[in-house]
């Protein structure tokens, strides 16, 4: 009996494939070509502000800081490297372990962070960026302020296209990080998106 079935069965799947092969094949397809626009038209902080479900802690540190200048402003382009919510909760926890929030820690320690992250000019992967480590001149001062930045452009690699700082022995003993986004292009620079902090170690 369940031979019969079984049988029943193929040749019941077999008419029911044969019957849907009728359809003639497709012989061209208008297919219109597009890239994604990076560019946000919007300053940095606006963006931030469009954003708060991934930048909420950037933004208060911002304020807290006093450094929201540097992000409204449209005179200088500047490359902005984000810190999302983790990024700015590992920092919370690495450096200031039990807070809570970003304004109960040191102000100053957290300005410094802010200004290691703003780097002088724009800086995407589209052109100006290079595949070998450059040094860049970020708006903290002095020998913790060392900062490399390169776009890794090989095809063979897994992270093609990648905004990568500090890359590893080009900075020191500074950790390497990748952007996790690249290249948004507000009206005053570049954005790069990070889910951990950047710092310099010598």
């Amino acid at each position: 009996m369940n031979k019969i079935i079984n049988k029943s069965l193929i040749v019941l799947i077999a008419l029911v494939m044969i019957t849907g092969c009728d359809l003639s094949l497709q012989t061209d397809y208008d297919y219109k070509e597009s890239v994604l626009d990076p560019h946000v038209e919007m300053t940095a902080w606006e963006y931030f502000q469009s954003r708060q479900d991934v930048f909420e802690v950037l933004t208060e540190a911002i304020e807290y800081c006093g450094l929201k200048d540097y992000y409204t402003q449209t005179e200088v382009d500047y490359t902005f490297l984000a810190l999302n919510n983790t990024a700015m909760k590992l920092y919370m926890m690495d450096r200031f372990p039990g807070t809570s929030s970003i304004t109960e820690c040191d102000k100053e320690a957290v300005k410094k962070l802010l200004l290691y992250h703003i780097v002088d000019g724009a800086y995407s992967s589209y052109s100006q960026l290079q595949i070998e480590p450059m040094y860049v001149l970020t708006m903290l001062k002095g020998e913790e302020g060392l900062m490399t930045m390169l776009v890794r452009k090989n095809p063979w690699q897994a992270d093609a296209g990648k905004v990568i700082v500090n890359d590893t022995g080009s900075n020191g003993n500074s950790p390497m990080r990748g952007a996790v986004t690249s290249n948004i292009i507000p009206t005053n620079g570049v954005v790069h998106v990070f889910e951990s902090y950047c710092y310099y170690k010598q």
